[in-house]
This record gives C-alpha cells, sequence and structure tokens, in this order.
C-alpha cells in the first residue's frame, strides 16, 4: 500500500488497533481493499477474523491464497454442519459454539463463511456468538483483525438477540468504542456511508474511499475536494483510493489486488473441493408468554434421566423446574415417535443415544 499525503502525513503502523471504514459503490473494489489490509496484518503477525462475507463464500478464497500454506486456518460452521474439505487443504473446522480466546492464539485466519450456514439467522447468532466471545479477551500477545465486509451486518445481527434497534446501536459502537482495549482492529465497508450511525462514524480511525459514483462524498466531507479531483473519486480504479485520518490527514493511494480475491459467480465452494451439508437443526424452546416450551435438548434430557438414572417423572419435573405433566407428555410423545417410526425425531437431532429406545421404567 502506497499513500501520497495531501494534507498533513500519517505513519500507519499494524501493531495498533484501529478502526478502518471503507466506503464506495459496489463493484468498486472494497472487499479487495480489507482483504489486503488483512494481509498487511498478517504480515506484521496478527490474526485474521474474516467475520462476514458474501452469500457466495468470497472470504473461502483465502483457501486459494499464498497464506493457506502458510498459516493455520480454522474455519466456524453452523453446528448442523457436515464439512468435507479434501486432503490438499490444510485447515480445520470447527462449530462456532465451540470457539474460544486460545482459537485467537492457536489459528491465524479464522473464517465465519455465509455456505457453511443453512440461513442468514443461523448466521448472525454465529456472529454474536464470536464478538461475544472476542469481548472477553482482556489480555492478548496480539492483535485481532476483524474484517466485517458490509457494516450494517453487525447492526442486523445484534438485532437478531435484543429485538431492538437502539440497544444494538449502543452496542455496537461500544464495542468499536472499546475494541482496542480486547486487543481487537476492525474493518468494515458499506456503499453508504449514512447508512452507519453517527455514533459509529465518530469512532473511524482510517476513513478509505473507493469509487463513489454519482453519489459522491457526503456533504460535511466536501471539504476534500478542495484536494482531490471529484470527477477522479467518482470513477478511481479498483486498485486505488482516498484515505481520510481521525485527526484530518487527507491522501491517495494505490494497493495490489490479491490474486485470491473471488469473483461473483465465480463459485468458490466448488473450485475448492468443499463439501457442505446440513443435518436436520435443534428445535429449541420458544417463549410463550406466561410459560417457556421445551427444545430439544432439554427433551432428550428428560428422557435420559427417566431411562439411564431411573428418576420418576415427579423428581425430573423438580430438577428441571417444570411440571409432571410435561414430563410424562414428552415420555409419552418420545415412546409414541419410536413405536411409530423408530426413532424420535426430537432425540436425533440432538444425537441423542437414546433416539430409538423406549423410554420405560425397567
Amino acid at each position: 500500500m502506497k499513500i501520497g499525503w495531501l494534507e498533513g502525513s500519517h505513519n500507519i503502523s499494524f501493531d495498533k488497533a484501529n478502526t478502518w471504514f471503507c466506503l464506495g459503490v459496489r463493484g468498486a473494489g472494497k472487499s479487495a481493499f480489507l482483504e489486503h489490509l488483512a494481509e498487511l496484518h498478517l504480515e506484521a503477525g496478527n490474526a485474521v477474523l474474516d467475520l462476514f462475507g458474501a452469500r457466495s463464500g468470497e472470504n473461502l478464497g483465502w483457501l486459494r491464497s499464498k497464506w493457506a500454506k502458510e498459516k493455520r486456518i480454522l474455519l466456524l460452521s453452523a453446528e448442523n454442519a457436515i464439512v468435507e474439505t479434501p486432503t490438499k487443504l490444510s485447515v480445520e473446522v470447527k462449530p462456532y459454539a465451540k470457539i474460544s480466546l486460545s482459537d485467537f492464539s492457536n489459528y491465524d485466519i479464522i473464517i465465519n463463511s455465509s455456505p457453511l450456514y443453512p440461513n442468514l439467522d443461523s448466521e448472525f447468532e454465529a456472529v454474536n456468538t464470536i464478538i461475544s466471545i472476542l469481548w472477553q479477551r482482556l489480555k492478548w500477545s496480539r492483535l485481532v483483525f476483524v474484517l466485517c465486509r458490509e457494516a450494517a451486518n453487525l447492526l442486523y445481527a445484534r438485532m437478531k438477540i435484543t429485538e431492538n434497534q437502539t440497544l444494538a446501536k449502543t452496542f455496537v459502537s461500544y464495542w468499536l468504542r472499546e475494541a482496542r482495549h480486547t486487543g481487537t482492529s476492525l474493518a468494515l465497508d458499506s456503499q453508504r456511508f449514512m447508512a452507519v450511525d453517527v455514533d459509529v462514524r465518530s469512532l473511524i480511525d482510517f476513513l478509505v474511499f473507493k469509487s463513489l459514483g454519482a453519489g459522491g462524498l457526503p456533504r460535511d466531507l466536501h471539504y476534500m475536494y478542495r484536494y482531490i479531483n471529484p470527477p477522479w473519486m467518482q470513477r478511481m480504479k479498483p486498485f486505488q483510493f482516498a484515505i481520510l485520518s481521525r485527526r484530518g490527514d487527507i491522501g491517495v493511494g494505490t494497493f495490489p489486488l490479491v490474486d485470491w480475491h473471488v469473483k461473483e459467480g465465480e463459485g468458490i465452494v466448488y473450485q475448492l473441493g468443499l463439501k457442505v451439508q446440513f443435518e436436520e437443526a435443534p428445535e429449541k424452546g420458544e417463549s410463550r408468554g406466561t410459560f417457556q416450551t421445551l427444545g430439544d435438548r432439554e427433551h432428550a434430557q428428560i428422557i435420559a434421566l427417566y431411562v439411564n438414572e431411573h428418576l420418576g417423572m415427579k423428581v425430573i419435573a423438580a430438577r428441571l423446574s417444570r411440571s409432571s405433566y410435561t414430563v410424562k407428555d414428552h415420555v409419552d410423545k418420545h415412546n409414541a415417535a419410536v413405536e411409530k417410526m423408530g426413532y424420535c425425531p426430537r432425540c436425533r437431532r440432538v444425537k441423542s443415544p437414546l433416539d430409538a429406545v423406549l423410554a420405560q421404567r425397567l
């Protein structure tokens, strides 16, 4: 990356936790720029977490880069995903729910890719889990560079669990503000600058502009046109960019486009030889106002307590804070399913060894 400073100057260090925001129209090369930043962090000895990518799996491009041979790579997947990787790929796979703080020390590149999830909801749940783990990172030996290819997705993911836009924005703003205290450097991109809340925008260390198209700069940044030709800002090439630092330094620059960048319609999953299948996902309990329904895991727990530990229904009910009627109802439904189909679907979804066993007292 080469930068010519037009106003002020800035020595960019990849040993510090900074927040980068890349703005540009579709196809401007935003993802390519963030990928180059990620490579610079790897060269500095930092870890990379590629948190978001397009549905096509653009962040799986790492697996065909030179880094796939030099670095330790971990793929995160849905809990019900079965991911087969060809022997030529030196990569490990684990469900997102099993990620731990030690993974950010043990692996150099961690990829959370959309094709490894059956739907958007499960992908957003994974993002929240990963962010929560990072939030617990109170000591570290190296930075983690988090690459989020669409800034608004952080907000959408948080709204998945808060169901409140204000709380979601508050958390994202707080996370960006406190990221450096968890050894996290963040990079986000967006097609529209105003699509991101002002509280988030105020926390950006480096604002990077790619081709802006007809929209141009936001009005409060029009002063940059005194230094940079507006037509160039509208039509710059994918390898070009303009940059504005938090303290007001303005520059223009170029960067090398990575040769492993995934193009639209390329079919990277098939090119890599990845095979992804999804088992039927376990059902979770739902809130029905005055009570909570039982999810598959609690159903299987009831059957295990009844069959393996020979506990009575009243004892099980007391242990799980449920009614005796609820326990009996689930035992009866389990037995009915086993007698009719040869197995209980609820137990099978959570891989219970009792999925084909009648629940009866011996």
